[in-house]
């Protein structure tokens, strides 16, 4: 009887430890292979790219076609010889979907396993601040929607513009929050194995999609200064490439910062907000009274200024200014000018590369990393 049938009294028949090894190797070889290649591919392909024999590949291909995780897609085109037949992730292998939730919208994004983006939608933000509901809601209808072409949702990843709390999963409501998320926590997201959720700041979400594709790719220790709207401002702190997020994930809480003299309640939040700076291009197209040329330089020197704090506190590598109002126009050379003269060294001080929705497609990744490893570790 081969290895793996069932004999209805002695029962299966177990391979040997070394053999479930060898066909785990070769499955999971064959499943990245498939991934790093952004498309489908022929046996003997996955054979040449893996160094694994055409027999051993062959089989590991019939094993995971039996299991549903690879599905043939027709034959090589246009190629002399024998049709080869590709294989390529098949649709139950699912999807993975990401949401970032602020106070202005929330967006949702959608990709395959491998990482293909398959669609993205903007949403009206929280009713009556039910953070909760709107999610639930948006959610409900990603699943819906695709486990209807036959492609359940594997994983998920939040972003809200509040702290999380690592040690709980929960949202830190915060004293004057431009953003009342209320209770919310990685057990709100319902129909979802919970090892599959993940919940984390957007500014956490951003500076890690700046490091791993954006402007501090490379760059080990790095500070990521985020300015939104309605004057939320936030740090994103790696160092080492590991997130600092302290104790109660708190750490780059910045807009609380007392600023200026006083009793400090005047804080680095509230002195952004005086400026009046909005995001270059608004949704609805309308840019309302022009910023002048003083205020957008005396932002620049209070951002500088803070920028000063952190480079003299935790001596990042890299300043990296993001955000939708981080990229005002003009915003960034007095930021530089204010860090050249004030800091205790040379940093240098660059816009993020990956825009204001960096959060969404760092979500995004981190939701894909998870329902990949899920799916390789399921190998054996």
């Amino acid at each position: 009887m081969p290895e793996g049938e069932h004999d209805p009294v002695t029962g299966p028949r177990v391979a040997s430890p070394h053999s479930g090894l060898r066909r785990a190797t070769t499955e999971r070889a064959i499943l990245e292979c498939v991934a790093a290649e952004d498309g489908p591919l022929t046996r003997a392909e996955l054979s040449r790219r893996t160094a694994i024999s055409p027999p051993a590949i062959s089989e590991a291909v019939r094993r995971l076609e039996a299991d549903e995780v690879l599905v043939s897609v027709g034959p090589r085109s246009g190629v002399p010889g024998a049709v080869a037949t590709l294989y390529d992730l098949a649709p139950g292998t699912g999807v993975v979907a990401a949401v970032e939730i602020n106070c202005t919208v929330v967006r949702t994004a959608v990709a395959d396993l491998v990482g293909h983006r398959l669609e993205s939608t903007d949403h009206d933000p929280p009713r009556d601040h039910d953070v909760v509901a709107r999610l639930d809601e948006v959610l409900g209808a990603v699943r819906g929607r695709w486990c209807e072409q036959g492609r359940p949702l594997r994983a998920v990843a939040v972003s809200i513009a509040n702290p999380v709390d690592p040690a709980t999963g929960r949202v830190v409501e915060l004293h004057e929050s431009t953003f009342p998320a209320g209770v919310l926590g990685d057990d709100d997201v319902r129909g979802i194995d919970p090892a599959m959720i993940v919940l984390d700041n957007d500014v956490n979400f951003a500076a890690l999609a700046e490091r791993d594709q954006g402007a501090a790719l490379g760059t080990p220790s790095f500070a990521y200064l985020y300015v939104g709207e309605r004057h939320s401002v936030g740090l994103g702190l790696v160092l080492d490439g590991l997130l600092v997020r302290g104790a109660h994930g708190l750490a780059g809480e910045i807009g609380y910062l007392p600023v200026g003299p006083g009793d400090g309640r005047f804080r680095f939040g509230d002195a952004m907000a005086q400026y009046g700076l909005r995001a270059p291009a608004d949704p609805d197209g309308d840019d309302g009274e022009p910023v002048d040329d003083n205020a957008i330089a005396d932002a620049g020197r209070t951002l500088g200024e803070a920028a000063v704090a952190v480079c003299a506190t935790v001596d990042p590598g890299l300043l990296v200014l993001g955000g939708p109002v981080g990229l005002v126009p003009g915003l960034l050379p007095h930021v530089i000018a204010t860090v050249a003269e004030l800091a205790p060294r040379e940093v240098p001080v660059v816009p993020g590369a990956l825009g204001g929705t960096a959060p969404l497609w760092a979500a995004l990744a981190e939701a894909r990393r998870r329902a990949w490893e899920a799916l390789v570790s399921a190998r054996g």
